[in-house]
Formats: structure tokens, sequence, C-alpha cells
């Protein structure tokens, strides 16, 4: 009987670890989606590309949507 309850407590103790991971996945998800809504503009909604430093031809535009580090470099040609 000790054997089945071990087991038992073992299931229930992966299921919390379970919904606690989908609880955090969620809070991150929600986060981005915030994000997402409080700068409705972003690089590639101006056809512009993420990069380090821009091309000559290229100009700097704002860094919205781009990873840190990054900007969003436009094409003016």
């Amino acid at each position: 009987m000790s054997g089945r309850r071990s087991r038992m407590s073992t299931v229930n103790m992966n299921h919390k670890y379970v919904m606690i991971l989908v609880l955090l996945l969620f809070l991150v998800v929600a986060r981005e989606l915030k994000e997402a809504a409080m700068f409705p503009w972003n690089c590639s909604s101006y056809g512009g590309v993420c990069r380090s430093s821009c091309l000559p031809t290229e100009l700097q535009f704002i860094p919205f949507g781009c990873a840190k580090d990054f900007v969003c470099c436009v094409s003016y040609i």
C-alpha cells in the first residue's frame, strides 16, 4: 500500500510542476502580447531589417521590434 501511495504523490507532484510551467508560459506570452499592443509599429511594418549596424544605403530607424543592441535599417534607395 505504501508503494502505491508513494507513486500517487509523485504523480501529484509532477502534475503541480506541469501546472506551474503552464502558468509561467502563459504569463510570458501575455507579456509579449501586451508589449506588442503598446507598440503597434515595428521594423517590418516599415519594410526594414533588424541589424547590429545599418548598411551605407540604409537609414537607421526606430528600434521597436528588434532585439537588444539591434537597430531597424530601412533602405532609402
